[in-house]
């Protein structure tokens, strides 16, 4: 099973998949799409603490995809 996060202002948001149901992954897919076309980044993380990596595309086999809101300056 995969899990994709959104930390956002509301709370966290998730979205689970399992990547040999194709409707699932299409799902995940489809919202992966849609927060990285808002400016949220996306990291592929080892689900275990360990250190992840920045992706821009999505990831099926990822165990867990963690979405971070765009950074605001001011």
């Amino acid at each position: 099973m995969g899990e994709l996060r959104v930390i956002g202002r509301q709370g966290d948001t998730r979205v689970a998949w399992n990547p040999e149901n194709i409707k699932e992954v299409a799902a995940a897919k489809k919202v992966f799409n849609e927060y990285l076309s808002r400016g949220f980044t996306a990291f592929a993380t080892t689900g275990s603490g360990g250190k992840g990596k920045q992706i821009t595309e999505f990831d099926p086999g990822a165990k867990e995809i963690l979405f971070v809101p765009p950074m605001a300056g001011g």
